[in-house]
This record gives C-alpha cells, structure tokens and sequence, in this order.
C-alpha cells in the first residue's frame, strides 16, 4: 500500500514538472527569465537579470583586449564577434545562461584573433541561422589557427558565410540594423571591419569593430546619419581610431570599450581625452566588467557587473 501511494505522488511531481516546464517554454521570454526571476526569489540575483525587463539588451562581454558583443531584442539573438579562442567556452556558457539556444545572426566584423577566435566554439554548440563576415583580400586572409578552425565548424554545419555590403539592413526582432562599412576593400584587416548602425524605437548604437581613421574617413564620407546614443569605440581604443571627427558626427552620450591590461597600454589617453572632451560617459570592460546597455525604444540604461572602485 505504501508503495503504491509513493508511486502515486511520484507520478503527481513528474506531472506537475511537465506542467511547470510546458508552461515556462511558453513564456515571451523563455526559460531563462524564468530562471532569472527564482533566482531573484531566493536573492541570488545577476546582474544581467536587468536585461529581462528590457526589450532591447547589447551585452558588451567582458573578454579581455578583444571584442564579443551579444545582441537580443524580443527573444532573438546576434553575437558579434567572439574573442580570442580562450573566449569561446565563458562567451558560449554566458550564452546559455541568457537562454540562447539558436543565434540567429553571428557577425564576425573582420578576421583578427581577438574577434574571430571563440567562434568556432560558439558555432559548434549553438544553432546558427546566418552567419557574416567582410569580403577579405586574399592577401589579407590570416594563416591563424582561429581562422582555420572557424572556416572547418563553418564547412562541418555547411553554414554559408555571407559578405554584408553598405546599406544591407537586418532585422532581429523589431531591431534594425544597418550595415555601414566596409564601405570598399581596405589595405588591412582591420579597415574591412564590417560596422553596425542599430535602431530601436528612437535609440541607435554605433558598432565600430576595430575600423581605423582611414576606414572612418570612407564612413564619414558616405553620408550615412551616424547619430548613436552608445558608440562601440573601435580598435579597443587605440590612437588610430575614434577621430574627433567621427566622434562629432556620432554625438554618443555613452561609449563602450572592450580592453585588458596589456603591453599596448590601451585605451591611449588622446582617444579618452577626445571623449571626455565631447562629455561622453565611458566604459570600458577592464574596469566595469560586462557592460550592459538597456532600450525600451526611448531611452538607453547601463548596467555594469562592477561598480567603479
């Protein structure tokens, strides 16, 4: 008889986990906002949790002197970039915990180590929908272990790579995004950067890759409206990026910067001093941790996984 009502309220718990999980999977915002909320229950809170409450979120990760940058808006995904090859497990568990299943965009805006490293894990554990990348000179095509690695998990998922050209527009949700650059072929693989303009309501974001004063020169020239509330700074901040030009046409109030100590000493102080300048409010990984910027379509918020010490 015991056994029998053990089986009994052990049929009821499967049932009602089936239940919960049906109805969570119906959720706008999935299983991971739901994760986030009973988690936030018991106090063991994210910071990320405020992406949850925002129909628009661009994650700048924090991955060292490199780039990743994870974009959702509506409960779908873009990765932009992927970090060096060290990057590719934290970017694809950071993935997870955002309860990123299928990415439908990964961009990788120009094949230097620091971008296209991780891809290749990423690619390989996630769904990928549509993959792009710049149209690279020969010449120009890197002999790296992260470029060969990525091009094989391209092949091995017979995922297609796509060269976005000025003026191509996306979509991710009811997020628009523009395709800015490269706007023709550049001596280096950092001036075929591909750039991104993103449009949300009456909030924009300025992607910059690691585009140079040359690659800016041909963007300015282009006469494309350049506005942003946030400017993803380009090149990690080095001095051949970010001209007062540029940022005068940009007008950001917030900039973002993905960096680490290193022997480059970056960010240069003459890039700060030029953002300081124009009363931009700067944030840079190595001291913030991931950055976090927030739009509901009227406004743009920052969360950071560090307070300033």
């Amino acid at each position: 008889m015991e056994r029998q009502k053990s089986k009994t309220a052990l049929k009821l718990v499967l049932l009602l986990l089936l239940a919960v999980g049906t109805i969570i999977s119906l959720l706008p915002y999935g299983a991971a906002a739901f994760r986030h909320r009973i988690y936030s229950f018991f106090g063991l809170t994210d910071f990320t949790d405020a992406a949850d409450q925002s129909p628009l979120s661009v994650h700048v990760l924090d991955v060292g002197k490199a780039d990743s940058i994870l974009i959702e808006c509506e409960g779908k995904y873009m990765l932009v970039d992927g970090g060096t090859i060290d990057c590719g497990e934290p970017v694809a568990e950071y993935l997870k915990r955002r309860g990123v299943k299928t990415l439908d965009y990964v961009v990788n805006t120009h094949p230097d180590s620091d971008h296209i490293g991780g891809l290749s894990e990423i690619i390989r554990r996630f769904s990928v929908e549509h993959y792009l990348a710049p149209a690279i000179p020969l010449e120009l095509i890197p002999l790296s272990e992260e470029y060969r690695l990525t091009q094989e998990v391209l092949h091995e998922k017979r995922l297609a790579s796509s060269a976005p050209k000025f003026g191509d527009t996306y979509f991710l949700g009811k997020l628009k995004i523009q395709v800015l650059g490269p706007l023709k072929t550049g001596t280096s693989t950092n001036n075929n950067s591909i750039l991104l303009r993103l449009t949300y309501g009456n909030t924009h974001f300025l992607l910059m890759g690691d585009a140079e004063k040359e690659e800016e020169a041909d963007l300015l020239a282009s006469g494309a409206d350049l506005t942003a509330d946030v400017l993803k700074v380009g090149h990690h901040g080095s001095s051949t990026s970010t001209t007062a030009e540029l940022i005068k046409a940009v007008q950001p109030r917030y900039a973002a910067i993905s960096v680490a100590d290193d022997t480059n000493h970056l960010p240069k102080n003459d890039v700060i001093k030029r953002l300081n300048d124009k009363g931009v409010q700067t944030f840079r990984t190595d001291i913030y941790g991931t950055i976090l910027f927030l739009s509901d379509g009227h406004s743009v918020h920052v969360a950071t996984e560090k307070k300033k010490p």
